[in-house]
């Protein structure tokens, strides 16, 4: 049985700070905000260059390049010499974390935010099981630093919020199954928003930071069993924060400026109540 690794002495790396977006990201987040809340009807034209150039003030250069993001996602039908159109939801790409963001933020999918917690119960226990089966001594290093870094920033809400997407990110490496992380990639995108939002409600790092040492101890210590024990309590105490926080107008107040996931574009603070 491996000894855990004491993070005290582990000095953390400092949190990133985000990347301004793109003109074309920020035309491709506004078409697909559009789309999600009704304002393009499937199978309808869409504006054309020149008309979606002037609505967003930018060169059509910039909207052909967006269109070419909205195409792979599977919203946007070229044809060309005849114009754009916007495909039916059945060909939308519903993993794309930008799109998935989206509509969990629009709401009017109401299932959609039970679907998406529901993998998370499903999956991410049975990858915490995992990672203490198969973790290196990298591994349990990666997971050292992130707990010193979450430990060490309490009282800010940004870095304790990087260190925790780092923490959870080493646990999928620690399990070493590929497909497993690739097929994650869209939820866990959006969990990393949610993370940032409710870590700002009252009490929410204290409560996390406990969970996540109880989570490391059993990795390192190769205890499967209580890796998933940890990591479902985890998941049933956060749970019902990272509802209100992926719907609550008042927090979304607090993070004009964050990252959207897969698309770099800055939040927009008008969310709505559940």
């Amino acid at each position: 049985m491996a000894s855990p690794v004491s993070t005290g002495s582990l000095r953390p790396p400092t949190s990133p700070r985000p990347r301004r977006p793109r003109l074309h990201e920020q035309v491709v987040r506004g078409i697909v905000q559009e789309v999600v809340a009704g304002g393009f009807t499937p199978g309808a034209p869409l504006p054309s260059e020149a008309e979606l150039a002037q609505r967003f003030n930018v060169s059509r250069a910039v909207i052909r390049e967006a269109i070419r993001v909205l195409v792979a996602k599977g919203l946007v039908l070229v044809r060309h010499g005849r114009g754009m159109w916007l495909q039916p939801p059945e060909r939308w790409d519903h993993l794309d974390p930008l799109l998935l963001f989206e509509q969990v933020r629009s709401r009017r999918d109401t299932a959609l935010l039970d679907e998406l917690l529901e993998v998370r119960r499903l999956v991410e226990v049975e990858v915490a099981a995992l990672a203490a089966q198969r973790r290196t001594a990298r591994d349990l290093a990666a997971l050292g630093e992130a707990v010193a870094g979450m430990r060490q920033s309490l009282h800010d809400p940004d870095t304790y919020t990087h260190f925790d997407n780092l923490f959870h990110d080493a646990i999928l490496a620690a399990a070493r199954n590929r497909l497993l992380r690739q097929a994650l990639e869209p939820v866990f995108a959006v969990l990393k928003v949610g993370r940032f939002l409710s870590i700002r409600q009252p009490g929410a790092a204290e409560k996390s930071m406990r969970a996540h040492e109880a989570i490391y101890a059993a990795i390192a210590q190769g205890e499967v069993m209580a890796a998933r024990r940890a990591m479902r309590q985890h998941i049933q105490e956060s749970e019902a924060d990272l509802r209100a926080a992926l719907c609550s107008e008042q927090i979304w107040e607090h993070v004009t400026g964050e990252m959207v996931p897969g698309a770099g574009v800055p939040l927009a603070a008008d969310g709505q109540e559940c």
